[in-house]
């Protein structure tokens, strides 16, 4: 019996068996993920192309942790927090004020005019006593709308899966402090650092029991990992910060028999063997050199069937390269793992322009008709 999309994945990732063919997802690109998207006329075929296709991986929840855009992050008393919105020209601010026991925080985020993606102005922990702000602050879960939840699922049928878009510890306290403040912390105040990792480690607890209580979720795309994958803090600080600190949510998502992908762009030779010792069951997006460290078929060798891969044809590929440069990537990347491990070919990123320029809208189709051709 010829499987479902849906099934396909979960057989796949779930259970670690080859489904007789290379299955394909266009990374975020879908009606499900981004109700913009659905809506954008310059979206709509590859859209139609995805939902006849892909093998859909919704994206529920959004990716963005900082206080104030966030399903993490939540107060008990609404009046310890404040909220402004202004614009300027065709860019709109979204103003952030919380109230803790030791002083107020402030963090400010916009969104420009045809860029769908959020950015940081301001962050919420920009000093040393923020720190302690931040720490003293008794956040509570955010359940997120399980209408919605259920809906977009009914919605999707079999054409693939629902996917909590989640970070670990680091991912939650870099959203929240400026990058190179947090590795220079590393260093001055590593007690400090330990303390908000832990103290987000029991917030991403607290938030994932309720969701996992909810019935919400199949599967978990946990985000973050890259900001300390060496070369940018040492392999020993990132095993102890992200590695170990990881360890008990994948054991509880497990625990709910649910799937865990485990994201991080960028080099990734030096902690395979971290993600293998996690028992994550997919990671992505296993990126292609000068961005990745390590070919297809080098992870292929090392990781086996202990997990899916999942990767590797460049965004910017997507955006700038020929037609047929895209055909070759994929029937490249499809050759290198195939027979060797478990593979679901995608993108290593999606859009977040909007209208989509023609070019990158050609080459998504391009990828989806290869991806048909060399993947069986």
């Amino acid at each position: 019996m010829k499987l479902t999309r849906r099934k396909a994945l979960l057989t796949l990732i779930n259970e670690k068996k080859n489904i007789g063919y290379i299955p394909f997802s266009t990374y975020g690109v879908d009606r499900f993920s981004h109700k913009w998207m659905a809506d954008d006329t310059s979206y709509q075929e590859v859209l139609e192309y995805s939902e006849k296709y892909g093998h859909i991986q919704v994206s529920y929840l959004p990716y963005w942790w900082s206080f104030g855009l966030t399903d993490i992050l939540e107060v008990e008393d609404p009046e310890q927090k404040e909220e402004s919105i202004y614009k300027k020209g065709d860019t709109t601010y979204y103003h952030y004020t919380l109230h803790t026991p030791v002083k107020d925080l402030t963090a400010e985020y916009k969104r420009i005019k045809g860029n769908m993606s959020i950015w940081r102005e301001d962050n919420l922990i920009k000093t040393d006593q923020d720190i302690d702000s931040f720490l003293s602050m008794p956040f509570k879960p955010k359940l997120p709308d399980i209408k919605i939840y259920k809906r977009l699922l009914s919605q999707l049928g079999e054409s693939g899966i629902m996917q909590v878009q989640m970070p670990n510890p680091i991912g939650l306290i870099i959203e929240n402090m400026g990058y190179e403040d947090f590795l220079l912390r590393v260093y001055t105040m590593p007690e400090k650092i330990d303390a908000l990792l832990e103290k987000a480690q029991q917030i991403i607890i607290n938030w994932l029991d309720i969701i996992l209580q909810a019935g919400i979720g199949e599967s978990f795309r946990i985000c973050g990992a890259e900001y300390c994958a060496p070369p940018m803090a040492s392999p020993a600080f990132y095993h102890h910060s992200v590695t170990e600190l990881d360890k008990p949510i994948v054991k509880m998502i497990h625990g709910a028999d649910g799937i865990v992908q485990y994201h991080c762009h960028g080099p990734i030779s030096r902690i395979l063997d971290d993600f293998i010792e996690l028992g994550v069951d997919a990671i992505d997006p296993c990126e292609p050199s000068p961005n990745g460290d390590i070919s297809l078929g080098d992870i292929a060798h090392r990781v086996e069937s202990s997990m899916v891969i999942m990767g590797n044809i460049e965004l910017d590929a997507l955006d700038r390269a020929a037609p047929e440069e895209i055909e070759k990537l994929v029937a490249t990347a499809i050759d290198e793992v195939a027979g060797k491990a478990l593979f679901l070919l995608m993108p290593t990123s999606s859009p977040f322009i909007s209208p989509l320029p023609v070019k990158t809208s050609d080459n998504i189709i391009s990828f989806i008709n290869a991806a048909l051709k060399y993947g069986g």
